[in-house]
Parts: structure tokens; sequence; C-alpha cells
């Protein structure tokens, strides 16, 4: 596949890793100081304006199978996807930071009827704020994931005294029916489970399983469901959608902006919110404010520095659960080893879009579980024969976590049959692909290993 893009920021270089060893990348940007990043990969970097029709037909965008526009100027990725569709390019997307070029660009929009179409609309704070949302949603997750609709669940704890199952083998526990313990996170290290495993405070546990039966096991992690209190600390897009979505939930939601001009707008659009204008770094304000009798403080500043500040002075003011933005992936882990329940990043999630959209492979990618685990969602193929799971195994390294088949969710055990057609829910990790791709051309050609 031929794939050009325009941005050689840390989007980019995340997209040209994933990409280069199967496929031809191009890499356009203005700035030449950039090329370093990519120097370690087989990328050809190209010194250029990724609007300027020029610069795109020496970047070959003509026979371009995909062209990502990624820079962090909104109208320059527009401006790029319209230029490439014009030249050839097949397909087109353009990562945006606003509601306006969403809605101009969806099925029969406004640009749509003038003729003008890019083929996929990207806005990664978006996705964001959906995650934010969701974690916040349900009492101590420190992620949750809904799949396939609804019928198959995720959710991840960290194991404190007093929770159930502790120091049990997990084939001794009894959980509700319908659930399994599909992952184990301790320390750097993922975990597939397996009967002898026991739990320990401080793993993180992920339960995964159908829509009642992980509501279940949320029920038994935090059985109080009275109203939550939660603190929104940065009022920009990510803030805003995420408040409007939790007061839509019925949450109680307070908004902490620094920005005079921007704290005025937001008591004007969220008038069922508290909106103070503050620094969230300063903790005599925090203090002030009662933000320690606060469920869950949400980070989402725009500076790294200024939410691990945040969220600091929120684990030392006794706060639950600290959600924060990482905007730099490489700072993620440095949030997680400080302490910190769920730094999420963007560009995570963007990733996982862009390999989705590009369908690059076996494996629908639906979520990443603190960068260490993944679900992957694949069809057992139609030419292989059903076998019980206890007799097919499941990829190196990979649980099969659910099974979807005609509509209906299944948590498997050692004696479920998989028949051809199904859908696998696997736990495994980022970089397991030709794993489970080599399992599912063995099933085919029905061979056992």
């Amino acid at each position: 596949m031929n794939v050009v893009l325009v941005g050689g920021g840390e989007i980019g270089v995340l997209v040209s890793g994933a990409l280069h060893r199967s496929h031809n990348v191009t890499v356009i940007d203005q700035d030449e100081g950039r090329g370093e990043a990519f120097e370690h990969l087989d990328v050809r970097f190209l010194r250029g304006n990724g609007a300027d029709p020029d610069d795109l037909r020496l970047a070959g965008v003509d026979g371009a199978d995909a062209f990502i526009a990624c820079t962090l100027n909104d109208d320059i990725n527009v401006l790029a996807c319209l230029a490439a569709k014009g030249l050839g390019a097949k397909e087109t997307m353009a990562f945006v930071t606003r509601q306006r070029y969403v809605d101009a660009f969806r099925p029969r929009g406004a640009m749509e009827t003038i003729g003008l179409t890019i083929d996929r609309i990207l806005w990664p704070q978006r996705t964001l704020a959906q995650q934010i949302v969701e974690i916040v949603r349900v009492p101590r997750a420190l992620d949750t994931g809904s799949f396939a609709g609804g019928r198959v669940k995720l959710v991840e704890y960290r194991m404190e005294p007093g929770d159930p199952y502790l120091e049990e083998s997990l084939s001794q526990i009894k959980l509700p029916e319908g659930v399994l313990v599909a992952a184990l996170l301790r320390g750097d290290a993922f975990v597939v489970p397996t009967g002898e495993n026991h739990l320990h405070i401080g793993d993180k546990v992920v339960f995964m399983g159908t829509g009642e039966g992980v509501r279940r096991i949320e029920a038994r992690f935090a059985p109080s469901r009275r109203r939550q209190r939660v603190a929104v600390i940065g009022g920009g897009n990510v803030g805003f959608m995420v408040s409007e979505e939790l007061l839509d939930y019925g949450l109680d939601v307070t908004i902490i902006e620094s920005d005079e001009a921007r704290t005025e707008k937001l008591a004007g659009l969220l008038p069922k919110a508290l909106v103070l204008r503050g620094d969230g770094t300063d903790l005599e304000l925090l203090e002030q404010e009662r933000i320690e009798d606060v469920d869950v403080v949400v980070a989402v500043t725009a500076d790294d520095a200024a939410n691990l500040l945040i969220s600091l002075l929120s684990k030392q003011l006794g706060i639950p659960k600290v959600v924060t933005r990482v905007s730099r992936t490489r700072n993620r882990r440095l949030f997680e080893r400080v302490g910190i329940d769920a730094p999420l990043t963007p560009r995570t999630a963007a990733l996982q879009e862009v390999i989705n959209w590009l369908r690059l492979d076996e494996v629908d990618h639906l979520a990443t579980i603190e960068d260490r685990a993944e679900v992957m969602e694949v069809t057992f193929p139609q030419q292989a024969k059903a076998g019980r799971v206890f007799e097919l195994g499941a990829p190196r390294n990979s649980l099969i976590g659910a099974i979807l088949r005609k509509n209906r969710a299944i948590v498997p055990t050692g004696d479920t049959s998989i028949q051809p057609g199904d859908h696998l829910f696997l736990i495994t990790t980022p970089d397991n692909v030709d794993a489970v791709e080599a399992w599912l051309d063995r099933q085919e050609r029905g061979t056992v290993i």
C-alpha cells in the first residue's frame, strides 16, 4: 500500500512506525528538522507544503492508496485532503480539532452538496472526551470498554484492601455469570491469566464479559450508587465536551478554568455546572473550593506539566480517582509511575482508528489497555472446523474474552464450542497481530499446532 502523510509531528511518527515495515510511506512536512524523527524508519521524508499541489505531486499522491493529513492546523489538513483527492488519492483522512469541520464533511453535509469530500474526518479530542466520560461514570474503574453495541464490555480495577477475590486463585473464585478475568497488569508486565494466578493488592485486573455480567462486577467493586461529584480542570474543547456529557448523565460538575473569557463562555453554555475562574495547580484554591470532597478529578488542560501537577495535588488531597489527559504519548509512563489512576492520550486512540481505517490486517483494533494490552476482534474463518476452546487453543500470548454469535454474547470456558463465523474478542499485546493472523490461518487450513 502507498501511504502519504502530511505532518511530521508525533502522530505522523506513530502512524509511520506502524506502517513502514510493510508499506510504502512518504511524509511531507515544512520543517526539515523533523526528518530526524524518521531516520530510523524506512520512510521517504520530503520537505514541502502538504497543501501545495506541486509538492503533493512530488510525493506521488496520484498513486496513493491512502492520504492522511495530521498536522496541528485544521485548515491545512482539510485543504491538503481536498487537493490530494483532486490529484488522484484513493482515500483521504483529515485530523481536526473543531466541530465545524466534522459537521461540514459529514455525509450529505454542506461540503458534499458542493462536491467536496473527505473520506474520513478524525477528531482525536472527541474520542478522548468520550473515553474519559465512560471511565468517570463507573466508580473506581481505571478503564472501560463497550463493544458490539454494548453486548460485550470490559472494566479495569486496581485491587485494594477489602476488595473481593483477593489472594484467591482464579480457578477458585466465583465470578458473576457471564464474566471472566481477561488480563492482569502487574507492574510493567501484561499477564494472560490462568487458573493458577492469584489476585494481589496493587494488581490491575481486567474483567470482560456480557453487559449484565460486567454490571454485576461493577456493583461488587463499588456498591454505592450515589450521585457522583466531578471536578474538571481545564475548560478547553475536551473539558467542555466531558463536562457537557457528565451533566447529561446527571453528575455534579465543577469546572476550573484560568481564562476569564472562556470561563464566562462556559458558564453560559453549561448553566448546570459550577464554573470557577482560577488556576487548577493552586493548592490554596483547590482547598478553598473543597475539591477534596469530589469523587473524581479530570485534569484536561493543554499542558502535560500542569496536568501532572494537578493530578499529584489531587492525590495528595485524597481524591479517590484522577483521570488525566496526556498530550505527549511518551509522557504516559511517567504519569503511571507516579500513581496517576488513568492517564489517557488522544494519540493512542487516533492511531487505532487510522489502522482500522486502512484495513491493514484481519484484525479490528478496538481498544488499548494502558499501552500494554489490546482488545482485538477477529472473525473465525468460515472454512474452519468448529471446535472447543481447549482443543483449538488461542493465539500465542492471548485470551479469548468473549464470543459474539448472531448478536448473542458468550463468555467462553474450555468446553465452549467456537463456530465458523463467530466474532472473537481477544485480549493480547499490541505487537501480537502476526500470531493472531497465523492462528486464524491454521484454523482455516485445519492445521493443529
